[in-house]
C-alpha cells in the first residue's frame, strides 16, 4: 500500500506557473493552488501543507508579506517556505541576504531544481525561523512607502500609456484629415483640368471659324477685283 503523499501548496498569481508546478509534481505530491497571498494563507490553514512554494512578486500581498503572515500564525509558522522569483535582486533589496526563514528558488527553474528544493525542505535541511510577533514601526513604514512607490510608478506608467495612445489617435485623425484634404484637392484639380480642356476646344473652334471667315473675305475681294 502506497504511503500518503506529501502536500505542496503553490501560491502564485500566474496560472501558467501554477499549472507547470502541478504538471511537475502531481505524480509524487498532492498539489494545492492559490492565486494570491490571502487565498494562500486560507488554504494553508485548511490543508496544512508540508511545503509552501511562494511567489515573491504578487499584487496586494507580495511574497515576503505573505511569509510574515504565515510565520506569525502558530499553526503555520513551522511549514517550510520556498520563495520563487525571477528577480533575485528585488528579493534581496527587501530581504537582505543571506535569506533566513525560507529557501529561495530562482525562476525559470528545471524540474530537477524544484524537486531538489522540495526534498531539502521535507528533510529539514534549511531552518524555519518564525518572524517576530509584530513588525517594528520602521518596517511597517518602510512597507507602506514601498507600496506607495509601487502604486505611484504604476499610476505614472498608466498615465504615460494613456497619453501615448491619445497622441497616436490624434495623429491618426490628423493623417486621415490630410488624406481627405489631398483627395479633395485632387478632385478640384481634375475638375479644373476638364474645364481647361473644354475651354481649349471652344477656343480652337472659334479660331477655326475666324480662319474660315478670312478665307471667304479673301474670295469676295478677289471676285470684285
Amino acid at each position: 500500500m502506497a504511503g500518503k503523499k506529501s502536500c505542496v501548496l503553490v501560491i502564485d498569481d500566474s496560472i501558467m506557473i501554477r499549472k507547470m508546478v502541478v504538471d511537475l509534481l502531481e505524480d509524487q505530491f498532492k498539489v494545492v493552488e492559490a492565486r494570491n497571498g490571502r487565498e494562500g494563507i486560507r488554504l494553508a490553514k485548511e490543508h496544512q501543507p508540508d511545503v509552501i512554494l511562494l511567489d515573491f512578486v504578487m499584487p496586494e500581498l507580495d511574497g515576503y508579506e505573505t511569509l510574515q503572515l504565515l510565520q506569525r500564525d502558530v499553526t503555520l509558522q513551522k511549514i517550510p517556505v520556498i520563495m520563487m522569483s525571477g528577480l533575485p535582486d528585488e528579493v534581496a533589496s527587501k530581504v537582505p541576504q543571506p535569506f533566513v526563514g525560507f529557501d529561495f528558488l530562482e525562476k525559470p527553474f528545471q524540474a530537477e531544481d524544484l524537486h531538489q528544493h522540495i526534498n531539502k525542505a521535507l528533510t529539514g535541511e534549511f531552518q524555519v525561523v518564525p518572524a517576530p510577533v509584530a513588525a517594528t514601526e520602521m518596517q511597517a513604514l518602510t512597507n507602506k512607502l514601498i507600496n506607495i512607490e509601487t502604486l505611484l510608478i504604476q499610476g505614472i506608467e498608466g498615465l504615460v500609456q494613456r497619453q501615448i495612445v491619445s497622441r497616436l489617435v490624434e495623429l491618426d485623425a490628423q493623417g486621415e484629415a490630410q488624406e481627405q484634404r489631398l483627395a479633395s484637392l485632387e478632385t478640384r484639380v481634375e475638375r479644373l483640368q476638364l474645364q481647361l480642356d473644354q475651354q481649349s476646344k471652344i477656343l480652337l473652334n472659334i479660331v477655326g471659324e475666324i480662319q474660315q471667315l478670312h478665307t471667304l473675305l479673301n474670295r469676295v475681294n478677289h471676285v470684285r477685283s
